[in-house]
């Protein structure tokens, strides 16, 4: 990796970390603007820097750097009600970066693959979500009510970030391509 994607994907850590602190509590799963970066780290870093910005989060995190919502550090989150996010950050900002590589670079595209990655993440966020209620904190967490603490009060949320994330990432990596800062790899 080349000092350039060196800076570039420890800046988009440095964002996820930093907005994982604007947050607010709302039950075990609080609203964080996370999920805008990580959608904008998939557009503009692509499919192998964008999961790459996560790891290192993650890293961070893992080792004792309040980096995660609310101040929060330790291997531990990983195994907490929204560790399954965490995870599923990893699959949207590789399916983001994948199409932002080989696709066009429309408004259009873009908005496809965000929404694909952000029912990603709440595909594997919900199932961390049950999992890690029925096996670390043993006690039953049903699909509907899961439904109902961890998806459905953030869905408005973050489809208002997917749209900020298509309209800015487009016109970044836009930017980005056009100076030569990443490197055009698309199909089209």
């Amino acid at each position: 990796m080349n000092t350039k994607n060196m800076a570039l994907t420890s800046l988009f850590a440095a964002l996820l970390a930093v907005s994982a602190q604007v947050s607010v509590p709302l039950g075990p799963v609080p609203i964080t603007m996370q999920i805008l970066f990580v959608l904008l780290a998939g557009i503009i870093l692509g499919k192998r820097l964008g999961p790459a910005s996560i790891a290192v989060w993650v890293l961070l995190g893992i080792f004792g750097l309040p980096v995660f919502a609310q101040g929060k550090a330790g291997a531990a989150v990983l195994i907490g009600p929204t560790g399954g996010y965490i995870f599923g950050y990893f699959l949207c900002t590789y399916i983001v970066g994948y199409v932002a590589e080989h696709f066009e670079l429309t408004y259009k595209h873009t908005a496809i693959a965000i929404l694909t990655g952000l029912a990603a993440i709440y595909i594997i966020g919900l199932a961390g979500f049950m999992l890690s209620f029925q096996y670390v904190l043993h006690k039953a967490m049903p699909l509907e009510r899961a439904l109902n603490l961890a998806v459905w009060p953030f869905l408005p949320f973050d489809l208002v970030k997917a749209a900020m994330a298509v309209y800015i990432g487009v016109r970044v990596r836009r930017a980005l391509l056009k100076s030569g800062l990443v490197p055009i790899k698309q199909l089209n």
